[in-house]
């Protein structure tokens, strides 16, 4: 699995995750690059980033798409769940997306683990309540507001 400990990004987190063989299950909202790229000033801002977004965003949960592999060439090869976008995920990632530098284009998706990771079943929709800066290995979390769709 990839190692972490030098990157940065804005990730939304499940509410379960037992269909998931990572450590630390997560849909990149955004990836800021490597921490030895940004400012000193740039942990502090993109958790003031996050802050904003969980005090007006609410929970989501988006259906998946299938299974997938994403990687290959110089990158490993894993095993994702696509998930179908919607207008509050793609709100969430305007108000972040200045802070992109993927190579790759927004492609929502949860890593489950190494290829041959998944199961004979995936679940059909995936829930997020929390939104986190990671900071290499320094997680900072936010809980996103209630859904209150839920309550109809």
């Amino acid at each position: 699995m990839p190692d972490f400990q030098r990157h940065v990004m804005l990730a939304l987190l499940p509410t379960s995750s037992e269909w998931c063989h990572i450590t630390l299950p997560h849909m990149t909202l955004v990836y800021a690059g490597k921490m030895e790229e940004l400012s000193a000033m740039a942990h502090n801002e993109l958790a003031k980033a996050a802050l904003s977004l969980a005090l007006v965003c609410p929970a989501m949960t988006l259906d998946t798409l299938g299974a997938d592999v994403f990687g290959g060439g110089d990158e490993e090869e894993v095993e994702v769940i696509r998930l179908k976008s919607s207008p509050e995920l793609l709100a969430m990632r305007s108000k972040v997306e200045h802070w992109n530098a993927s190579e790759h284009p927004f492609n929502p998706h949860v890593t489950v683990g190494p290829v041959g990771s998944i199961g004979d079943t995936i679940p059909t929709r995936i829930s997020f309540d929390r939104i986190m800066v990671a900071w290499g290995y320094d997680n900072l979390t936010y809980k996103l507001q209630e859904d209150w769709r839920s309550h109809e």
